[in-house]
């Protein structure tokens, strides 16, 4: 692996602990004070992909992405592939994200829509993900975009979830 890769996979999806070492995803110390079901939760959060899509949702004004605008910002997975990460994240007894429905339909864009839920973002802050969030805002905000991306981030009718 390439030092570009190894800094892509160590941030934000490692976290300094106040030692200066680095955790892994799916370390979560039994004496953090979690309770087995929340502890499960953020391991399964702390998934790369799953992480980085719910980040990415939430680098946005809007708060809400839909799966074509997810793969244009993830070109090594396939828009099918985030369907299916989106679909499991919303459909668990404590759902990662919302699924939103345009409030009307046009041609060419997206009817379907995904947020982070509150209970998510609760995860992302208490295990330190949550703060990176702006720096991929940031790089977003910067990045050019597609012409079918840029006409559904104008697109009016964005659903937004109910907590922005």
């Amino acid at each position: 692996m390439d030092s570009a890769e190894e800094q892509r996979e160590e941030s934000p999806t490692t976290n300094p602990e106040s030692s200066g070492q680095k955790r892994s995803l799916g370390e979560i110390p039994e004496e953090a004070g979690i309770d087995s079901d929340r502890r499960e939760d953020l391991r399964e959060l702390l998934e790369p992909t799953k992480l980085k899509l719910i980040q990415q949702i939430l680098a946005t004004d809007w708060g809400s992405l839909s799966a074509r605008e997810l793969a244009a910002r993830n070109p090594n997975l396939s828009e099918s592939t985030i369907r299916d990460h989106l679909r499991e994240m919303a459909d668990r007894e404590r759902p990662f994200v919302e699924k939103l429905e345009a409030e009307e339909r046009e041609q060419n864009m997206p009817w379907t829509f995904y947020a982070a839920t509150r209970y998510s973002v609760s995860l992302l802050k208490q295990s330190g993900f949550y703060e990176p969030i702006s720096i991929l805002y940031q790089a977003y905000e910067a990045a050019e975009k597609p012409e079918d991306v840029q006409a559904i981030e104008e697109f009016e009718h964005r659903p937004i979830p109910d907590w922005i």
